[in-house]
């Protein structure tokens, strides 16, 4: 039962990870006062200061207990430049969501912001959302979980599994967070946990038709900076890249949401149609 031990040593990673970054806002503001820069510094100090290593360390005992280590793994320096790929793909399916929500008349385009309004700000929170979000995350979730999982299931039941678990992750440390006196991070309901499970399953697909967990964390970091400076870019002082007009309130956040998530699944989906039937051909 090797495989159950690595299995819920990566998840209580994350999960005590998570807790303790989330929650060290409070120790930082004491320390430094209320500086929003000091405290995505704390938080993604601890966060990928305890995630990145640990998982790499039971990565180790993965290739041990699986005979195999590959030569390129999935989190190699080597499979970087997949990081643009999610990147653009992110990109463009947002920008396709805009393009059809005002040809539909569903948003009305209203300004343009130039970039000395807000580049600095999304800089800032870029880095930040990189090692608190994105890069421990996809290298733990989608990276070690799955893995460990594929060595016992196939590819669909481990990509079920990992989401699962992804759900999982951050509903018990909202539970955590309430049982010991803090205000939960997020507000756990059944649209946060759809959303979710769309975007666990998305960010997966990503990983396994490129092989390499640089696309997941390309497309989870832009993913973020869209939805934070042009969805709903209220919470950090600085103006939007771009406003629009809802003719309905709401509708083209759903719509942006809906094309990035469920349209990475859709693109995804298609690519590994076809690289199997590829392989299928080359076979025979």
């Amino acid at each position: 039962m090797k495989w159950i031990r690595l299995l819920l040593a990566g998840w209580a990673t994350l999960v005590a990870a998570l807790f303790l970054a989330s929650s060290s806002g409070d120790v930082t503001v004491q320390m430094f006062g209320s500086s929003k820069h000091a405290q995505y510094l704390v938080k993604s100090i601890v966060m990928s200061g305890l995630v990145v290593p640990i998982i790499l360390y039971l990565y180790q005992h993965l290739y041990r207990m699986t005979g195999v280590k590959p030569q390129t793994p999935i989190y190699s320096w080597k499979r970087g430049y997949h990081f643009i790929t999610g990147i653009l793909l992110a990109i463009a399916l947002a920008a396709l969501s805009f393009i059809v929500a005002s040809s539909q008349g569903w948003i009305v385009i209203e300004k343009w912001y130039p970039p000395n309004q807000w580049f600095t700000a999304l800089l800032i929170n870029l880095l930040f959302a990189v090692f608190y979000e994105a890069l421990p995350e996809e290298l733990g979730l989608r990276g070690l979980l799955y893995d460990v999982l594929r060595h016992r299931f196939p590819a669909w039941l481990s990509v079920l599994f990992q989401t699962l678990l992804f759900v999982c992750v951050t509903t018990a440390v909202a539970l955590i967070q309430a049982f010991v006196g803090l205000v939960p991070g997020v507000s756990i309901d059944i649209s946060y946990i759809v959303i979710i499970i769309c975007f666990g399953v998305g960010l997966q697909l990503l990983r396994l038709w490129t092989g390499s967990i640089w696309t997941s964390i390309g497309f989870h970091l832009t993913y973020l900076e869209i939805m934070r400076f042009v969805i709903l870019p209220h919470a950090y002082g600085v103006p939007p890249i771009i406003t629009y007009h809802e003719s309905e309130a709401g509708i083209g956040m759903l719509f942006a949401i809906a094309m990035m998530q469920i349209g990475g699944i859709i693109v995804s989906l298609v690519i590994l149609s076809a690289q199997r039937i590829i392989r299928k051909k080359h076979i025979s």
